[in-house]
């Protein structure tokens, strides 16, 4: 199995899929090698990715969060509960910082600010449009939360990253890119998704890659038997791969994968 991030990895940076990564995505199903999308997105963004590379395999959701298998079935899942939630919510509003808070349960995703200029850029880049509400409200149709995303300047998502210990230890913190932070439970990660998908079909850790271009994708390395690094990842993260493939915008995820030794994996 080849466990794959989306933006900065099967996209490059204009949000597009190369010819030929379609290409060798479509030999690679022939050779039934399955491809699984780990990504941030929610299900709707990552099906999209999907079909738009001809895939039918599993996709991992807000990094961890939610398990979607290959016929759209929930495999797994894993939310912050409301109340957690709702104390970081509450917590951000006495932070002197512009950050923008989104959750994400199911395919929904609920701002407080859909007209926010960080929202309308994040809608312009997925595709997907968010509900208006009052967060506070969340808890009369949630118990948990797949996933928070919180959009602002580096400088002011650090300073959350700096109390998570001391206030919201059960929360998962990790930078997808400089201005977005991805939080899901502490107990979901993509590298527990991994072992989640490899368990639900058989396949053994051992035999699967992982290819993933931020922090958030550290984990997979960890549970797959090969890492992979874009050229375009941060450094603490190629230090962490066993090899470093050229940038999304080289078309780095092809010329990595069209040299390995791929093979179907015996169960």
């Amino acid at each position: 199995m080849l466990f794959l991030d989306i933006d900065g990895t099967v996209l490059d940076t204009q949000n597009r899929i190369s010819p030929n990564l379609k290409q060798l995505f479509k030999k690679l199903n022939q050779e039934e090698i399955s491809i699984v999308l780990n990504s941030s997105r929610s299900p709707s963004g990552a099906m999209e990715t999907r079909r738009e590379t001809g895939l039918r395999n599993p996709c991992i959701c807000y990094g961890g969060g939610l398990v979607v298998g290959d016929k759209e079935q929930i495999i797994a899942e894993c939310g912050i509960p409301v109340e957690e939630a709702l104390e970081l919510y509450r917590f951000i509003q006495t932070l002197p910082y512009d950050i923008n808070v989104n959750f994400f349960v199911y395919d929904v995703w609920i701002t407080d600010n859909k007209a926010h200029p960080m929202v309308v850029r994040e809608s312009d880049i997925t595709g997907l449009g968010p509900v208006e509400c009052n967060l506070e409200s969340i808890g009369s149709f949630a118990e948990s939360i797949h996933k928070i995303l919180c959009i602002g300047s580096h400088e002011a998502l650090e300073e959350l990253v700096r109390r998570k210990e001391e206030k919201f230890g059960g929360m998962e913190m990790l930078f997808s890119k400089a201005g977005y932070l991805e939080i899901t439970s502490r107990k979901a990660n993509k590298g527990r998704a991994v072992r989640t998908v490899c368990d639900y079909y058989g396949i053994s850790p051992e035999n699967t890659v992982a290819v993933g271009d931020e922090m958030i994708d550290s984990s997979m390395f960890e549970a797959c038997g090969l890492g992979i690094a874009m050229g375009n990842s941060p450094e603490k993260l190629k230090l962490l791969a066993d090899m470093v493939a050229p940038s999304a915008d080289d078309d780095g995820l092809y010329e990595v994968l069209k040299d390995l030794p791929l093979r179907r994996a015996s169960k």
